[in-house]
């Protein structure tokens, strides 16, 4: 009698499911890999990598390369597509045939020709020793201004840096603002205008730790740390030296240079108020010193306020030689460059307005100064055409004071300038001097808006033609604004807009 074996039904499914089990284990495989510049320039990390199913294309998987340049993966045995990229590489595909446990991988990538930045933001030192923190929840904006387009918009960037790829043959403008600092302006030339790179506006670049400039300064990765300054009244920012003809105040070609360096400054940061001071070193008569660096000031304010500057933002001061910031006072021999630590152009913070919560793009703001640019260069070469020789005048000699620009006589012309009009924005939110309201509409020349760089319009059925000046920063502030202007508006009221309106103010 023949007896066939059985199974219980239990003990079957064991079987086929251990048969199951040691195929599919058998049919797994490793992908070992590793991220590398070419030339053995070094891993790469943080290299973005995607996996697809060949041939149809499915995402299986999305990771990025340790610090190491390595990445590993398991994946049933078969044909996989990798995609590699990373910014300042040439992207990289793959086409790879798992057919073991384990297979190993190494991902060669080609460096464009250009720079990575690898940024850091903090908040700037006031002495090497001092503790400063990381700064988090920045605008960063960088435009290519070769281009005509703006490479990359950030807006409270939750990280403390960030990384950006500059390519040759392009000049770059990048901006960097948070509420409470003041904006931070760098320009980057690479291989432009005679710089194979050159980076104005960061104190601290050097090569980074793994990736250093080729031979031939066409590409490499560099650290950047860049600071921004803490915005605090009386705050005091020094300008670089603006240089004058001895005993004269004229503004040189290359004072423009640098003053036009503050007018970016308050274009970036349009809620900032600040005193212009210049001072002298001690040597020379303290009135004549005191005279001279008030006139100084003063020319520098009307270049500032020309170029497109709102006068009540802008006040001139000078100081002579009454804050010198060492021990050179009169009669102490000093060295001429102790002496030049006092003569000086300084910044100081008079007020900050309340910050806008939308700020002006950087691409509105790049065609802005190249539309000014353009209008500058233009009137440069009118004067230059019609411009007759100068005579040859004799040079002053010390304590000989020349013919000043009266600033009497630069104050009354901008008591005369006439405003730009520009309708009051809608829905506006915030305090605003209002000069008149009239039944008809008023030209721009009407006395009471005279000596304004714009006033603002609207236009309502209550109330007719209503004219402003709207204000920066909170009710002390604004009311510290209206007690200046008053005075050259005696009929103005401060007003409030809010969601139920417009309020007039005691």
């Amino acid at each position: 009698m023949h007896v066939s074996a059985s199974y219980p039904i239990p003990v079957l499914t064991f079987l086929v499911f251990c048969s199951i089990f040691a195929q599919a284990i058998q049919a797994q495989s490793t992908l070992d890999a590793y991220v590398f510049e070419s030339n053995n320039r070094g891993f790469l990390q943080q290299a973005f990598v995607t996996v697809y199913s060949f041939p149809d294309n499915t995402v299986i998987a999305e990771l990025r390369s340790d610090t190491l340049g390595h990445f590993s993966l398991p994946l049933p045995r078969g044909k996989y597509r990798i995609f590699t990229r990373k910014d300042v590489f040439y992207d990289r595909q793959d086409t790879l045939d798992l057919n073991s446990d384990k297979v190993f991988v190494k991902i060669e990538m080609q460096r464009k020709p250009g720079y990575l930045f690898d940024i850091s933001l903090a908040e700037a030192r006031d002495n090497s020793d001092q503790v400063v923190d990381a700064i988090q929840g920045a605008t960063i904006e960088i435009y290519n201004r070769t281009q005509n387009k703006a490479d990359i918009v950030l807006k409270n960037h939750p990280n403390a840096f960030f990384q950006h790829t500059f390519e040759q043959g392009n000049h770059y403008t990048m901006l960097l603002r948070k509420p409470g600092y003041l904006a931070k302006r760098i320009e980057i030339y690479v291989n432009v205008k005679g710089c194979i790179l050159c980076v104005d506006g960061v104190r601290d670049l050097s090569p980074g730790i793994s990736d250093n400039l080729t031979a031939g300064n066409t590409m490499g990765t560099l650290v950047a740390n860049v600071e921004l300054v803490k915005a605090k009244v009386n705050k005091r920012i020094r300008v670089n030296n603006i240089y004058y003809d001895f005993d004269k105040w004229d503004i040189r070609p290359d004072a423009e240079e640098q003053l036009d360096k503050i007018v970016t400054l308050m274009n970036d940061n349009p809620s900032l108020r600040v005193e212009l001071g210049s001072h002298t070193d001690s040597r020379g008569n303290d009135a004549y010193n005191l005279t001279l660096s008030e006139r100084r000031a003063a020319a520098a304010v009307a270049y500032i306020v020309s170029e497109g500057i709102d006068s009540s933002r802008i006040l001139a001061k000078g100081y002579g030689e009454t804050e010198l910031v060492n021990g050179c006072k009169n009669d102490v021999p000093c060295s001429e460059e102790a002496h030049q630590q006092n003569r000086r152009t300084e910044l100081r913070i008079l007020g900050i307005g309340a910050e806008a919560l939308d700020w002006i793009p950087l691409a509105q703001i790049v065609a802005k100064e190249n539309t000014e640019q353009a209008a500058k260069n233009t009137r440069k070469q009118a004067k230059i055409t019609t411009e007759k020789p100068k005579q040859q005048t004799k040079e002053p000699v010390a304590g000989e004071l020349a013919a000043p620009v009266d600033p009497l006589a630069y104050e009354q012309q901008q008591r005369n300038r006439i405003p730009k009009m520009n309708p009051l924005p809608k829905n506006y939110m915030g305090y605003a001097i209002e000069l008149r309201c009239a039944g008809k509409e008023l030209p721009a020349d009407f006395p009471d808006f005279r000596g304004n760089e714009q006033v603002f319009q609207e236009n309502t059925e209550k109330n007719g033609f209503c004219y402003y000046l709207p204000l920066a920063g909170n009710e002390l502030q604004a009311k510290k604004q209206f007690q200046q202007i008053k005075q050259n508006h005696r009929g103005a009221q401060l007003v409030l807009f809010d969601r139920k309106g417009k309020n007039y103010l005691p």
